[in-house]
This record gives structure tokens, sequence and C-alpha cells, in this order.
């Protein structure tokens, strides 16, 4: 199973990015936050595995990066 989904979020970006920040969670967290409350489970824990997930990102933006040179 892929745990990775891409939403387009349109004009609840700017709301969103406020709530964000007013909430100190990022996006994801949020998002995961409200579907877990709509589904009535218990939200994820995603110890480490954004570290992880942003270490990823920055080695894949980095190999693209050397490709075009």
């Amino acid at each position: 199973m892929n745990d990775r989904i891409t939403i387009r979020v349109g004009d609840l970006a700017g709301p969103l990015s406020q709530w964000c920040e007013r909430h100190s969670q990022t996006p994801s967290e949020a998002t995961r936050t409200a579907l877990a409350r709509m589904l009535r489970v218990e939200a994820p824990a995603m110890d480490g595995r954004q570290e992880h997930i942003a270490r990823v990102n920055a080695s894949k933006r980095a190999a693209k990066r050397n490709r075009r040179k």
C-alpha cells in the first residue's frame, strides 16, 4: 500500500496555511488530523518519518539537479 497521496486544496490553501501557522502544524499534520477525525480513528504517529522523507526528497532533488548539468 502506498501511503502517499497528493491533494490540490485550491482556495483552501490560504485558510489552511493560516490555520497551520496558528496551530504550529504542517499542512500534512493538519490533513492527517482532519481525516482521522472524519474517519473516527486515531491519527497515525509519524515519529521519525518526516525527517526520513525530507532526506529522501533532498537526495532526489540533488540527483535531478546533477542530471541537468
